[in-house]
């Protein structure tokens, strides 16, 4: 079982900071073990994650199947 204080303690996940870090594939939203992400348009009408902070469990799963995320720490980006 999961130490629930230590789960309180992390940070919710930061999926993209900006559109162009995120080419709206579905891949956090498809591994999220809860259904915390949502995705949702912008004005153009691409879909977009959106994480519900009532639900997530910080489990960081979505950081992890995030293809632009890897890509970046690849490239010493992050």
């Amino acid at each position: 079982m999961k130490n629930v204080s230590n789960i309180n303690n992390k940070s919710i996940p930061e999926i993209y900071k900006n559109k162009e870090n995120c080419c709206g594939c579905t891949a956090c939203y498809s591994i999220c073990p809860v259904g915390a992400i949502s995705m949702k348009p912008d004005s153009e009408g691409f879909l977009y994650p959106s994480i519900d902070e009532r639900k997530c469990i910080k489990c960081y799963k979505c950081l992890s199947v995030c293809s632009f995320k890897i890509d970046q720490k690849l490239k010493k980006y992050l």
